[in-house]
């Protein structure tokens, strides 16, 4: 089990390895300090390392840490990247710019979500229109947000989710279940009222890097979705033909879509799309990075777990530093192999930009 203290300790380890990377690879470091405190009281916040020629027409950027805890593997991921020399070529005509914990909060406390409960990937919408709404929630709302979390619910919590499934099939219930959500605040997958402050720190980074360039590649790194160790490129929102084209391109077969039916399911709220619509007379492609680690339904449960230690239980309890525990197992797993198989992954895909 986890504690405050080991909690701190791994964040930290992690988040130097990275600076030191950084550091010994010629880039440029900024920091942007998160208002909140880590677990032990110290300084937490986004890291931005650049390197390349700072005009360059083109733009390669890489974030880590959207979904707080999914971070670990991320900053890893990019802190190899800079060890083993992967992005030297791009540096030669291009800027590169890593982006390590999007959501400093969420990665320092082991929470998927910000500081306010926020699903950040589900906060990027027009807050000055109607906020979305998620019909298929409502079924869900009371058996994902339980006010007391046993063995009794986990069980039956387990049971809907093989009911709904063979019932919804598999997009409808991801839509229902994980599509967003901003009817309530405590709730899983909220998507926010407001832009969150991690949001509106990435698009002032964003809007820096992307100064005089013509065309830009954007790779935001993810843990939880899909086969252990099998790493998905997938684009989010309205799909165009030069953008599928633009992908296969770089990376053939593997890139994949969301349902042409219905592209929806994965693109409400979400960074990629948004980050390209700042830019609009840009060439831009933002894609995700995202790596299986653990069965669906082990993953969903340590989510509802984490959300009901933050409303309802006592953090520092054995119960509580066990969730925590089990949500880093399922975002991030400990094996030399499935570490081989995704840096593996990441090394093609990068060089392949």
């Amino acid at each position: 089990m986890l504690d405050l203290k080991s909690m701190a300790a791994r964040h930290d380890a992690t988040r130097d390895a990275f600076l030191a990377a950084a550091g010994e690879a010629g880039f440029t470091l900024a920091f942007h300090p998160h208002p909140q405190a880590g677990p032990t009281g110290g300084v937490i916040g986004t890291h931005v390392a650049s390197a390349g020629p700072s005009d360059a027409e083109e733009l390669v950027c890489i974030t880590s840490g959207l979904h707080g805890i999914e971070g670990y593997l991320g900053s890893e991921l990019q802190t190899r990247l800079l060890r083993e020399g992967v992005l030297a070529p791009l540096l030669q005509d291009r800027r590169v710019v890593l982006v390590h914990a999007v959501n400093p909060f969420g990665f320092a406390w082991h929470r998927r979500v910000n500081e306010d409960n926020i699903d950040l990937n589900r906060n990027f919408i027009d807050f000055e229109k109607p906020l979305p709404v998620n019909e298929g929630y409502e079924a869900f709302k009371e058996i994902l947000n339980p006010k007391v979390w046993n063995d009794a619910h986990v069980a039956e919590l387990e049971a809907a989710a093989r009911e709904a499934g063979q019932r919804l099939g598999p997009f409808q219930l991801f839509k229902a279940v994980s599509g967003g959500q901003y009817a309530y605040p405590g709730g899983m997958q909220y998507g926010g009222s407001g832009p969150a402050w991690s949001r509106r720190t990435i698009e002032r980074i964003w809007a820096e890097a992307m100064q005089g360039r013509a065309r830009a590649v954007h790779l935001d790194l993810h843990t939880g979705l899909g086969r252990r160790g099998e790493g998905l490129l997938m684009t989010y929102g309205a799909e165009s033909q030069s953008r599928i084209q633009r992908a296969r391109r770089m990376w053939g077969d593997i890139a994949l879509s969301p349902p042409a039916d219905d592209p929806s399911i994965l693109s409400t709220g979400t960074m990629g799309p948004h980050l390209e619509g700042m830019f609009p007379a840009a060439e831009v492609l933002s894609v995700t990075l995202e790596f299986g680690t653990l069965p669906g339904e082990k993953v969903s449960r340590s989510m509802a777990a984490d959300n009901w230690l933050h409303q309802f239980g006592d953090f520092a309890s054995a119960q509580g530093m066990q969730i925590k525990r089990d949500i880093l197992d399922a975002f991030y797993v400990d094996a030399p192999d499935f570490r081989e198989m995704v840096w593996t992954r990441t090394r093609d895909v990068v060089a392949a930009i």
